[in-house]
């Protein structure tokens, strides 16, 4: 898979996820414009990126959507649930064919049909007087009419035309498109500079503006002015295919290829024809007739030459001659070339387009001219009273100079000089200038024919308003972008991980430093900051932050080792100083070590909203399909956990708000008759308590009915008879966690399958994290979650049983005390005592753990008991004794100790020994 298309795949899920969310909002708000144009540029951008890749399947659905999208935009449609079912289906398809591409390369060809009848659908939502055809492109009427006439091509420098001229493999007509882009098409995601410039075929284009520049200071950046002309040597087909998503916005036409024949230069007219054009000799004229009588063109090639050879190549004339002769020299034949002297005889440019009309005339190769020397610049500054618009148009100067510096192919380097040229015009007519000052176009003109931007970065380095020259500026040390930039300087950089990721990403505009920075060595060498950076954002591969926390939890652990070499190095060798020094650099490794994992793990935290923006929609297709009226709050979702704990989180909640919904909350007419409000409320909420994560799920419906859990477990067999007498409501309550549990009497997409909240608990259990389940009948029902904050390193209390040491999670312990042998007592053959006013029982570990061996109490007869939580009940578990609390690493049990269920796992101690971590669930 291609880098582009990785990103677009990532832009593109992005973009579903925003669509789905704005959807869900809009529902709650029909009318709301502002959510309405996100989502329309959300669709149309991704229907745009999709454009670079050939995915019919998709780009035709997404084209659906954004037609159905634009009339509710333009208010022919009105926002319905039915509507916005249509979109969100049409968007997990989208996101299905993601899928697709991810695990395949490409779409696959069955989707074809799934995808035309997806589309038809949208269409099929569209008012009566749209056209409901299904295709992927539609014929749209175009709002952009071909030019009245062809002289915009003399706006194009001579020396362009007379390459693309000699390029043409036949002497046909060339095929135009004109290119009007919507004023807010940045809005919708569109580019029309990258798409003119990877049009198929083109060789000459002209950019023109549509309305006159206003002032600098009232000019909107972001509204598009420009209009584009282009000339292309590719066929039809090509070209209409890959304007085919702006096809309102382009019109298609053909010249002939004797249209580019529009002589210019010094003394010459305009090609409008409004002033006068350069004389040619009368003399030539005669000969040159003559010659065209006679049908000698050999002759008029040999008059034609002999004149350029006594002309100044720069004339207007010496241009007009250079075309005669281009044409004869092409075998063109008479028409075109008696045209075209006729024209000039007339003082006139030639009207091809009347020509055209009347004759088929035929076409002509050209040569290259000879490059024009320079001219001697012509500049002068004028000083504006208002020092703040004379800063803004010396910035705007400054930009232009930016902009001609930059590396660009000489296609390119023609247009933005020509840009450059219309910018610098507007700007001094709006600073008071009378006219276009000669040697501003003298500097155009040599720049073009010389495809060398120097003349025109000259003209412009003798331009200034304020008094400071824009050369100056250049060389200023200063790096605060002009007020030109400020407003579309990007805020935030960002630096791809992968070596190969900047080459592919999108192209955005570069602050004015790096510009210069990069033309620059020295500069790029400085270390002056700027005085504000903004925002830096690393990107990064999962895998290898994944790398960094392992090997830091490695440091963790191996650090454990110091205490154990300054206990050997005092108890062994008899070096107390050596201890006491190993002891102190302990505590500097450990000081760095834990501020390293906090680090690395505030890299890995993700806010738990990532998993909780997908409820909104999951509730409302449920409660839509069960026909009940349900309003979810989200709160704390800006609380932060490990990426791993939080994605652990998706399942779980899936399972217990679908439990929600189909269990717990009442139907409208159900609760009206309880006197509850008909729209349900279910509440999501994320906190944080220590280094764990709590998660709390509310539902002000039915709650749990205890005798009915009681009879259902019975009638499943999950207890006996005796337990059924014996059962209380919270311990009934709690049964709902049993396999194969369920309350359903009958199957159906949401439930009765027994398969939901045992899945809950054990996926829950299997990253450490805990579940608790209180309801009330009548009032509702209440999860509460707790998962630890990560999962990279664990911290575990150390305990002698039996003469060796074990490991208990401390998630598990809530105290260590000392209990006095009589204050233990028996009852029904289960050791218990009393503990801050509250009787728990008691469980020997050496019996928990099958060990011969009972627990030996302390010189005052008093026995160590770790106070534990496990499923929601305090026990106590008699130990040995107390060790010390660690940090380690975790790793399960693998081979044929992978069946033991009483341990968690084992841990690599400093001394090298090896740490069973008890399983309390497993054991009680």
């Amino acid at each position: 898979m291609s880098p582009l298309l990785e990103q677009f795949l990532i832009e593109g899920r992005d973009f579903l996820e925003q669509i789905g969310q704005k959807l869900l909002s809009l529902e709650e708000d029909p009318g709301n414009e502002d959510i309405i144009g996100e989502i329309f540029r959300a669709v149309h951008t991704l229907k745009g990126n999709s454009g670079l890749f050939d995915m019919p399947s998709l780009t035709s659905v997404v084209h659906a959507a954004e037609d159905l999208l634009d009339r509710v935009r333009d208010r022919t449609m009105e926002m319905t649930p039915e509507l916005t079912d249509a979109l969100l289906e049409a968007m997990d398809f989208v996101n299905r064919l993601f899928e697709d591409v991810e695990n395949h390369g490409a779409i696959r060809p069955e989707y074809s049909a799934q995808s035309a009848d997806i589309a038809m659908r949208l269409r099929n939502l569209l008012p009566a007087r749209e056209p409901q055809a299904v295709g992927l492109f539609e014929e749209e009427p175009s709002s952009v009419e071909p030019p009245a006439d062809w002289s915009w091509l003399g706006r194009i420098p001579d020396t362009e035309r007379l390459a693309a001229f000699e390029a043409l493999s036949t002497p046909a007509s060339v095929f135009v498109v004109r290119y009007r882009p919507e004023p807010e098409c940045f809005f919708k995601g569109e580019d029309p500079v990258l798409l003119v410039r990877t049009a198929p075929g083109i060789f000459l284009f002209d950019i023109t503006t549509l309305e006159p520049w206003p002032d600098a200071a009232s000019l909107d950046v972001y509204r598009c002015n420009l209009q584009f002309d282009l000339v292309s040597s590719g066929s039809r087909e090509e070209v209409e295919h890959h304007f085919r998503y702006v096809r309102d916005q382009t019109a298609f036409y053909t010249v002939p290829a004797v249209a580019l024949a529009l002589p210019s230069g010094e003394g010459g007219a305009k090609t409008d024809g409004a002033a006068e054009v350069g004389m040619i000799a009368p003399i030539y004229l005669e000969q040159a007739r003559d010659s065209l009588e006679t049908g000698d063109l050999d002759g008029l090639l040999a008059v034609t030459s002999t004149a350029l050879d006594m002309i100044n190549p720069a004339l207007h004339a010496a241009s007009a001659l250079r075309w005669v002769k281009r044409l004869v020299e092409a075998g063109a034949g008479v028409g075109p070339v008696a045209f075209l002297i006729d024209a000039l005889s007339r003082n006139a440019l030639p009207d091809w387009q009347s020509y055209a009309r009347r004759v088929d005339g035929p076409q002509a190769q050209a040569t290259i001219p000879s490059r024009q020397a320079p001219v001697e610049e012509q500049v002068s500054t004028r000083t504006l009273a208002d020092p703040r618009q004379a800063r803004v148009a010396d910035d705007l100067v400054k930009t232009q100079i930016i902009m001609l510096q930059q590396p660009s192919r000489p296609v390119e380097l023609a247009g933005r000089i020509r840009s450059v040229r219309n910018v610098m015009a507007n700007l001094l007519s709006a600073m008071g200038e009378t006219g276009v000052p000669v040697s501003l176009d003298e500097a155009t003109r040599i720049a073009l024919d010389g495809a060398d931007a120097a003349p025109l970065i000259a003209f412009l380095d003798g331009v200034a308003f304020s008094g400071e020259t824009a050369r100056e500026f250049i060389e200023a040390p200063t790096l605060e972008p002009p007020l030109a930039l400020r407003e579309t300087a990007p805020r935030e950089t960002v630096l791809e991980g992968a070596s190969n990721s900047a080459a592919n990403a999108p192209s955005q505009p570069a602050p004015r430093a790096a510009m210069l920075d990069a033309g620059d060595p020295a500069r790029r060498t400085g270390d002056a900051p700027g005085p504000d950076r903004g925002v830096r954002v690393l990107k990064v591969p999962q895998e290898k932050v994944d790398r960094l926390m392992d090997l830091i939890g490695e440091m963790v652990v191996a650090k454990n080792a110091l205490p154990y070499l300054a206990a050997r190095a005092e108890d062994h060798f008899g070096s107390r100083d050596l201890s006491r020094e190993i002891k102190s650099q302990y505590a500097i490794i450990n000081r760095i070590a834990e501020e390293m994992q906090d680090g690395i793990m505030q890299v890995r935290m993700l806010p738990v909203g990532a998993v909780f923006q997908r409820f909104p929609r999951l509730v409302r297709d449920v409660s839509r399909q069960l026909g009940k009226l349900v309003r979810l709050v989200v709160e704390g979702e800006e609380t932060e956990a490990d990426k791993n704990i939080v994605e652990s989180l998706a399942d779980p909640m899936i399972h217990i708000l679908r439990n929600s919904l189909d269990h717990g909350l009442e139907t409208p007419e159900v609760r009206q008759a309880q006197n509850k409000p008909e729209e349900g409320r279910l509440t999501v909420r994320a906190s944080q308590e220590g280094d764990r994560v709590l998660i709390e799920i509310e539902d002000d419906g039915k709650g749990i009915d205890p005798e009915v859990i009681k009879r259902k477990a019975f009638e499943k067999g999950l207890i006996d008879e005796q337990r059924l007498d014996t059962l209380t409501d919270a311990e009934a309550v709690q049964l709902v966690f049993a396999a194969g549990f369920s309350t359903a009497d009958q199957i159906s997409n949401l439930s009765g399958r027994g398969v939901g909240m045992d899945v809950v608990k054990s996926s829950l259990e299997k990253v450490g994290g805990q579940v608790q389940l209180t309801s009330i009948k009548g009032k509702g029902t209440r999860i509460l979650l707790s998962l630890p904050l990560s999962m990279s390193v664990s911290n575990v209390m150390m305990v002698h049983i039996a003469g060796q040491q074990y490991g208990v999670p401390m998630e598990n312990v809530m105290e260590t005390v000392r209990v006095a042998g009589k204050d233990i007592h028996v009852f029904k053959e289960q050791r218990t005592a009393v503990l801050r006013g509250r009787i728990v029982p008691l469980y020997d570990a050496n019996k928990l753990l099958s060990r011969d061996s009972i627990p030996q109490p302390n010189e005052d007869g008093e026995y160590a008991v770790l106070v534990v939580r496990v499923g929601g009940q305090t026990v106590g578990i008699i130990v040995d004794g107390f060790a010390q609390t660690i940090d380690v690493i975790l790793k399960p049990l693998e081979g044929p100790l992978a069946c033991i269920s009483g341990f968690s796992g084992s841990a690599l101690l400093g001394d090298g020994s090896v740490l069973l971590v008890l399983n309390l669930k497993e054991l009680l």
